[in-house]
């Protein structure tokens, strides 16, 4: 039995489409997301990388 919401889905809430999952709509490897990370706009939630502003080209700040 699964509790809360999948994972896998692009949105937690089918009804609010303003909120989702970045993990699954985001495709460039050089950002990293978690399974439970999500993004909240009322412009399309799902063009997360479209408003990635700062992305800087080193490894990461943790061994």
């Amino acid at each position: 039995m699964q509790y809360g919401p999948d994972p896998n889905a692009i949105y937690p809430n089918e009804a609010i489409k303003s909120i989702c999952y970045i993990k699954n709509v985001v495709t460039r490897p050089n950002i990293i997301v978690g399974d439970y990370t999500y993004y909240d706009d009322i412009n399309g939630a799902e063009k997360f990388e479209e408003r990635v502003t700062h992305h800087y080209e080193f490894g990461r700040l943790t061994p």
